[in-house]
């Protein structure tokens, strides 16, 4: 006896070589209408119509003894009534101590149904996997891409960059006087702060731009084919961005630091984001709400 097909939702049974049933599961006794063991021993010819048996000596048993396997085709059992009952089968050799033949049935009025569930759970998976992917790859607060993401998008940009020859910008953004904000009004204000500024900066991106947050209360952006009027032009829009997030009736104020990576420049990713951290924290030294660049050491207001 072969006790894990037992639990099997589906008709299975084994054959010795000589066709004699030496296993049928508890729902393949119930689909047929027979007494619990009563298949065992038997032949399985005797649980087929005639044309069902022709089916198995012409094309069954070669495709056994050639491919060791036939999959999906229909046969017709008789049940302990004599009733027909359409099935689809696929058999197998097994092989080793006692080998025989294994035969999984379905039947074929049940099959749509089932296919039809198989599919669902499918989807299922698919749409399971997906949101998985975007919780593995989303900051949840912000609904901004995280820094794993970011980094991933930026290192397909900069291969894309090298082949066409074009230049990047990494743009540093800190919302200032962040810990003032959770000081003063509670963390809550300060997660409120940081959803209302990811969403600003979504109004604000273009095609050819990616940001998202970088880590507490720094955002990060690539922008794409972008030199450093490029650049500036885009950290006067996140300024402006700053400016429609009220807090207490006042508006926020950021902090951002500009890299430009060109073609063939020598630069990795994390030595780029640290030229354009340090502008960053250069633009705090210079005042907050401003924007200095790594390339130049300007200051923009």
């Amino acid at each position: 006896m072969i006790p894990s097909f037992d639990a099997l939702p589906g008709g299975c049974l084994v054959t010795d070589l000589n066709r004699e049933v030496r296993f049928a599961n508890a729902y393949l006794h119930e689909e047929l209408g027979a007494a619990p063991g009563t298949l065992i021993g038997r032949k399985i010819e005797s649980l087929l119509t005639p044309a069902s048996r022709i089916f198995y000596d012409s094309y069954i048993q070669p495709m056994l003894l050639h491919e060791k396997r036939c999959n999906e085709v229909d046969i017709t059992l008789i049940s302990a009534t004599g009733e027909r009952i359409p099935a689809v089968v696929s058999v197998r050799v097994l092989h080793g101590d006692g080998e025989g033949i294994i035969w999984c049935i379905m039947r074929a009025d049940n099959r749509n149904a089932v296919y039809q569930d198989l599919a669902r759970a499918r989807e299922n998976l698919k749409i399971q996997a997906q949101e998985l992917r975007d919780l593995s790859i989303t900051d949840d607060l912000t609904g901004l891409p995280n820094r794993r993401e970011f980094e991933r998008l930026v290192n397909r940009e900069l291969q894309a960059s090298e082949r066409r020859g074009y230049g990047l910008s990494i743009v540093m953004i800190d919302i200032d006087h962040f810990k003032s904000i959770n000081d003063g009004f509670g963390h809550a204000s300060g997660d409120e702060t940081l959803r209302q500024f990811g969403a600003a900066l979504r109004a604000i991106m273009r095609q050819d731009e990616v940001v998202a947050r970088y880590g507490g209360e720094e955002f990060i952006a690539c922008l794409v084919d972008c030199d450093g009027d490029g650049a500036a032009a885009f950290a006067l829009r996140v300024h402006g961005a700053a400016k429609t997030v009220l807090l207490n009736a006042q508006a926020i104020t950021v902090s951002i630091g500009v890299a430009t990576w060109r073609p063939q420049s020598p630069e990795a990713l994390p030595e780029w984001t640290r030229r354009a951290d340090k502008a960053l924290y250069a633009a705090k030294a210079a005042g907050r709400n401003c924007t200095r660049f790594a390339d130049d050491g300007s200051v923009a207001p």
